[in-house]
């Protein structure tokens, strides 16, 4: 668990770093691009550290490993969700489906975000006591997470 926060600290660290200096060089279009490019590509990701344990709480066959290493995914990307957020791009005409409530409520969102982590910490912890047991368990620690915010701050 330390290497995970370890490494999703360092990337989190590079990721503001150069999204820093790239948006210095950039016009104010091509950085509220970019931030939105950023997020649609953690928020895929999610989604695939995410989909794993689905499939399992769906009646796959189980696997331990995958299963805890997708849900220390979501906890480092979770991590990332109010930075890459920083920017307020509600103002430029771009493809996403964030709404612009989230910049006028930053502080829910960013809450809403750190709940996803706590969620998938606790999820952790319950896949490592019941194993293929607590995998339906582990996916209510992370789902309705997911969804409270896909509610308040995301597009159809």
């Amino acid at each position: 668990m330390k290497r995970i926060v370890t490494t999703g600290a360092l990337l989190l660290g590079s990721l503001v770093t150069f999204n820093t200096l790239a948006q210095q060089q950039q016009s104010p279009e091509e950085a509220a691009q970019a931030a939105v490019d950023n997020r649609q590509a953690v928020f895929q990701r999610l989604s695939w550290s995410n989909g794993p344990l689905g499939q399992m709480a769906r009646g796959g066959e189980f696997d331990q490993e995958a299963a805890v290493k997708g849900t220390e995914r979501i906890i480092v990307l979770a991590e990332m969700i109010p930075e890459l957020f920083a920017l307020d791009t509600s103002s430029y005409d771009l493809e996403t489906r964030a709404a612009d409530t989230i910049w006028q409520n930053k502080a829910d969102f960013d809450m809403l975000a750190m709940d996803l982590k706590t969620g998938a910490e606790a999820a952790i912890g319950i896949l490592n006591d019941q194993g293929a047991d607590g995998v339906r368990a582990a996916v209510q620690q992370i789902g309705p997470k997911c969804g409270a915010c896909h509610d308040r701050f995301r597009l159809d």
